[in-house]
């Protein structure tokens, strides 16, 4: 326990954490996604956009527990592609694991997606060596295999499918690998938790962009 804060204060401190991480990022982004999966159902584009904003906010977090201090937005990349790799393309992702050749090769592909998606609001040039992403929507594994099948035979050797669906269902099931991640912690390392916990408390409170209602 740290020794400036009672057990009262640190479960009060706790709490507050877990329910901004919970209601003001997660829960808030995920929301307006489903919103617009239901009224605008062709707004994919900015249903990524919006997914692609919760893993850089959950990877900023995930930094913190690490045991990395001090801001370095430099390290952007690193941060999102280890967020995405310990918690989205792993074993311990249920949608992943299920759907994994739907969703990516490997983290440097969704990053390079990423950025192009939010500074260009599209998908990343073909590159120099043929290499092309297509991206579908809610595909079956079998219309992902034959669509590959279809590419190949018309000389498209080295072709990337990924699922924008399923790819946010990810993501999504992503923050709940990351929450389990924080309970192995607290067994494994309790006060690098509290000490984490502490830090990134003070950002989420600070930080925070939060709508106030207009009176």
């Amino acid at each position: 326990m740290n020794n400036k804060l009672t057990q009262k204060e640190w479960d009060e401190a706790e709490k507050e954490f877990l329910k901004n991480l919970d209601k003001n990022y997660f829960q808030d982004i995920y929301a307006d996604i489903q919103a617009l999966r239901k009224n605008r159902p062709e707004s994919i584009k900015s249903q990524i956009c919006l997914a692609f904003t919760l893993v850089d906010s959950l990877s900023r977090i995930h930094k913190i527990f690490s045991g990395v201090k001090g801001e370095d937005f430099k390290d952007s990349e690193v941060r999102f592609r280890k967020w995405i790799d310990d918690f989205v393309l792993t074993e311990k992702n249920e949608e992943y694991k299920k759907y994994k050749r739907l969703i990516a090769p490997n983290s440097k592909v969704i990053w390079d997606i990423r950025n192009s998606f939010l500074h260009f609001y599209s998908f990343p040039p073909v590159k120099n060596n043929g290499e092309y992403v297509i991206f579908g929507h809610n595909l079956s594994l079998k219309m992902h295999d034959d669509t590959r099948k279809a590419f190949r035979e018309k000389g498209y050797s080295t072709i990337t499918i990924i699922d924008s669906f399923h790819l946010m269902e990810a993501i999504f099931a992503g923050f709940l690998v990351q929450l389990l991640s924080l309970t192995e912690m607290i067994k494994s390392n309790p006060s690098q938790y509290i000490e984490s916990v502490l830090s990134a408390k003070d950002i989420l409170f600070t930080e925070s962009a939060i709508a106030a209602p207009f009176k």
